[in-house]
């Protein structure tokens, strides 16, 4: 029988306080029936809708999996010895871990999970799932779970919701300047592993990632996927790409290091070059021209990656292009605009006369984008937007925001570019920056069972500004998730069985319902286009 470390006992794998909560809750009890609610967005105003998505894996490993290898498979003597020891020890009591054992000798966790279909959202203060005990002895169980469940839940649900907002942002942009969606899924590149707390939140916020996205460095994570959702499709991918460690190991002079990647390593295909180790704009205005044409020949794309500053400045520039008209209302100083036939030229208002000359903007007054297109030139599109030639492009991911995405595709956009030129890495600066408190997750106790009385809970704290109070007996979702019905008892929770989208997931240790990636990816999907 193999040997359980203390910090894997299943049965403690909670707040030191669910510890007496079965002798407290009052006699007669049989049931406790709870809520997994998102209940505010006060920290994340961008959306009032939250995904969910992790519960499977969460089933999968803990509640089945975990729970089986490491309690139920285990020696009942065992098991009730240490969490009985563990107790005194910690917390001074005895207890003859009765419960525990009953529990072991019962085989599964005797609980029922219903929940929203994972992909889908739900607006703020609806319920995306509900739990309680199916047997009159495990009553404690439902909350018992509580932390456990909160703990693994609410980052991939956080994670999920704003790479949704991602891709929101980078539809709404594509359907306005490109005249397809097909770089979508690649768009935002998940860059956060190495900034996550753990090995486990990089996994799974790294599938959150992946509920909106194809692109990732985050290898974890496709494992993940793979081992508790699976899928028929790509679930993630990256290309070659080079670090300052790299970069920095070939000296001073840049234009061999391209050189040597892009004609030696990679003499075909895809390969990212971060290109600001040492001289970045030498590298945009001297490197890149030198190479135009081995770039243009090779069967592949050579893509250009920022690494410091500010990534709007760098990728759009610095200065605003006008249309021509504005140069006749120039008073003083010097105006940008686009001529009859799109070329730039300088305007500056001297003493008695408007002085007008080509454009003599530096490579960082043009920003990345604009500066390779000078370069290797591209196609506009049916929507009239620049088209970076297909050998070509770029990617920044240092410090993206949901803010900083937006501004950078909206400043391209009105310089005459099409969304689909750049690409970000969103990492930890986005998805590590989040607490429970983001969407203000929480599981709340709103039903009982009292000596075969069915008692409606709940919680209205007068200090509060509304945002803790809780619903009230059992609930059910509906109207794509974004109204609630409560109040309910056994008899109104099933007249609205057909209403309600919370469906049966998980009872007495099995998983009753199973979602592949691709099912969650077109959940996500169908809920944007009706946005």
């Amino acid at each position: 029988m193999s040997v359980i470390k203390d910090y894997s006992i299943p049965s403690l794998l909670c707040d030191f306080y669910k510890v007496g909560h079965k002798d407290q809750y009052v006699k007669g009890t049989t049931k406790i029936y709870s809520t997994w609610t998102p209940r505010s967005n006060k920290y994340f105003p961008r959306t009032d809708r939250v995904v969910l998505f992790g519960l499977q894996g969460f089933i999968k490993k803990y509640l089945i999996d975990y729970f089986n290898d490491n309690f139920f498979y285990q020696d009942e003597d065992e098991v009730v010895d240490q969490y009985v020891q563990f107790v005194k020890e910690h917390l001074g009591t005895d207890t003859t871990g009765e419960h525990i054992q009953a529990l072991h000798k019962l085989g599964y966790l005797p609980i029922s999970i219903r929940a929203v279909a994972e992909g889908s959202s739900v607006s703020i203060r609806v319920p995306m799932l509900t739990i309680e005990n199916t047997h009159p002895d495990f009553y404690w169980v439902t909350n018992y779970l509580e932390t456990l469940l909160s703990t693994m839940l609410w980052q991939p649900c956080t994670s999920a919701t704003i790479a949704r907002e991602y891709k929101r942002i980078a539809t709404k942009y594509a359907k306005e300047t490109c005249d397809d969606l097909l770089h979508i899924p690649f768009q935002c590149h998940d860059f956060s592993m190495r900034g996550m707390s753990s090995l486990e939140s990089a996994e799974i916020s790294g599938a959150g990632h992946l509920t909106s996205f194809i692109g990732t460095d985050t290898i974890p994570a496709i494992n993940y996927l793979k081992g508790w959702y699976g899928s028929n499709s790509l679930i993630g991918t990256s290309i070659p790409a080079t670090e300052h460690s790299v970069m920095s190991s070939h000296g001073l002079n840049e234009l061999e290091t391209f050189r040597y990647l892009i004609e030696d390593v990679y003499p075909t295909g895809f390969v990212s070059i971060v290109s600001d180790t040492y001289d970045f704009w030498k590298n945009v205005a001297e490197t890149l021209p030198t190479l135009k044409d081995k770039i243009l020949a090779r069967d592949g794309k050579v893509v250009i990656r920022p690494d410091s500053g500010d990534p709007i400045k760098i990728i759009c520039g610095t200065t605003k292009i006008h249309h021509r008209s504005y140069v006749q209302a120039l008073v003083s100083g010097t105006i940008y605009y686009r001529d009859t036939e799109g070329k730039v030229k300088k305007a500056v208002k001297g003493e008695n006369n408007l002085e007008i000359s080509d454009d003599d903007r530096t490579p960082e007054q043009k920003g990345l984008i604009e500066c390779l297109w000078e370069t290797f030139g591209g196609t506009v599109n049916s929507k009239r937007y620049k088209v970076l030639d297909s050998h070509i492009g770029a990617i920044y991911g240092d410090s993206i925001t949901l803010d900083r995405f937006e501004e950078i595709l909206r400043q391209l956009k009105a310089k005459g570019f099409a969304s689909s030129n750049i690409v970000v890495g969103v990492g930890s600066f986005t998805y590590a920056y989040n607490t429970r408190d983001t969407f203000g997750f929480a599981v709340k106790s709103t039903y009982s069972i009292v000596n075969g009385e069915e008692r409606f809970l709940f919680k209205d704290p007068k200090t509060d500004d509304g945002t803790k109070r809780s619903q009230r007996g059992m609930v059910a979702v509906l109207n794509n998730g974004t109204e609630f019905k409560d109040g309910l008892g056994i008899v109104g929770i099933t007249d609205l069985y057909l209403e309600n989208e919370l469906s049966l997931v998980f009872n007495n240790g099995e998983l009753k319902k199973h979602f592949t990636l691709d099912q969650i990816r077109e959940n996500v999907d169908k809920e944007l286009e009706l946005q």
